[in-house]
């Protein structure tokens, strides 16, 4: 028994520090490409320092990014290293099962995906402000507006030119359709302010009826009710990039949005790639497992971290674009992000079952 644990300790820490080394190498390579990258963008006001800061404020949108990658060539590494001097030989004559050293390798990677869900929650939300405040040079109160947005609810599409968090709308458009998508009705409010839930007053309002003879109605109000979904304390909810919403932000979202009107599948998807992301990071582990344990046994080292960043690479960007995919062909997203999630724990199993 205590052989075992000693064993476990080992196999955990090397593979621990090898994970946590791979992700510093990538973090630092990240941070370098994408500064030498950001400075083709300088202009007045916006200059080297700047450019600077904008970096390093991104770096925590990038590491979570990286950190599936990270798991997959530190695993791969990890283990190579334990095989390139034949403690893992050694191990399994002891009668380990593969099985369990595979759970040894999961436990560093569980600690990347709880440092994973930590970045998305409460990290990368605060530091994308700070990144676009240094990037638009923009003052604090802005992040609180929309300028130029598209909603639609049934029927009706609203264009709202400006809306601030603190419930105020100027220049509200409304076009509304019949049950076969036909123009009834054009308005336009001059201002506009949030009244409660899902209700909100504009004043200023010039509406154009079509009648159903072809003709055309001219009609002017002081004030009238909208129903909108949209509440002030969301309003800057839909200026950002919804993967760069913290998960907790997001579920309230679609909460509120599907009890109004439809949820974008631009949310969706983001919801279902931060529930995927621990499913995707462990099933990239296990298929590093697989690798030493099979067809890469007899490799060297350098051929294992050469497959293992091609394979992390493919899966990375197929993921992304079945991800956008999804959103014309799938009725959730859901379908394909875990998909090939499904396909890599598979694939890694079955490996793994016949290396043994």
């Amino acid at each position: 028994m205590l052989a075992k644990k000693l064993l476990a300790k080992h196999v955990t820490q090397t593979t621990a520090v090898t994970m946590l080394g791979t992700t510093a190498v990538l973090a630092f390579l990240f941070v370098l490409f994408a500064y030498i990258g950001e400075l083709k963008s300088l202009k007045e006001g916006y200059g080297a320092w700047q450019a600077f800061l904008y970096v390093m404020w991104e770096a925590p949108r990038n590491l979570n990014q990286i950190l599936p990658i990270s798991a997959l060539i530190g695993a791969v590494l990890g283990l190579g290293s334990l095989a390139s001097s034949s403690e893992l030989i050694v191990m399994r004559a002891a009668g380990v099962s593969l099985w369990r050293i595979v759970s040894w390798v999961m436990r560093p990677a569980l600690l990347l995906v709880l440092l994973s869900f930590s970045i998305s929650q409460w990290v990368i939300p605060y530091t994308n402000e700070k990144a676009q405040t240094v990037k638009s040079q923009s003052r604090a109160a802005s992040l609180g507006e929309v300028r130029g947005y598209w909603t639609r609810e049934g029927h009706r599409f609203v264009y709202i030119d400006y809306a601030n968090a603190q419930g105020q709308l100027n220049r509200v458009d409304i076009i509304n359709f019949n049950q076969e998508y036909r123009l009834q009705s054009l308005s336009r409010a001059e201002q506009g302010h949030f009244v409660k839930d899902g209700e909100w007053t504009l004043k200023g309002i010039s509406e154009l009826d079509l009648l159903p003879n072809g003709a055309a109605k001219m009609k002017q109000f002081a004030a009238q009710k909208l129903d909108l979904a949209l509440q002030p304390r969301f309003v800057h909810m839909v200026t950002v990039d919804p993967e760069d919403l913290a998960p907790s932000d997001l579920v309230v979202f679609m909460r509120y949005m599907d009890e109004y009107s439809q949820v974008p599948k631009s949310y969706q998807l983001a919801f279902w790639k931060k529930v995927g992301a621990p499913f995707s990071l462990l099933a990239l582990t296990l298929i590093a497992c697989s690798f030493v344990f099979g067809p890469l046994r007899q490799k060297s080292m350098g051929f294992r971290l050469v497959i293992a960043l091609f394979i992390g690479l493919t899966i990375y960007y197929l993921q992304d674009f079945l991800g956008y995919a999804s959103l014309v062909y799938s009725p959730s997203p859901a379908w394909f992000v875990f998909v090939p999630i499904i396909l890599m724990y598979g694939v890694g199993g079955y490996l793994i079952y016949r290396a043994r």
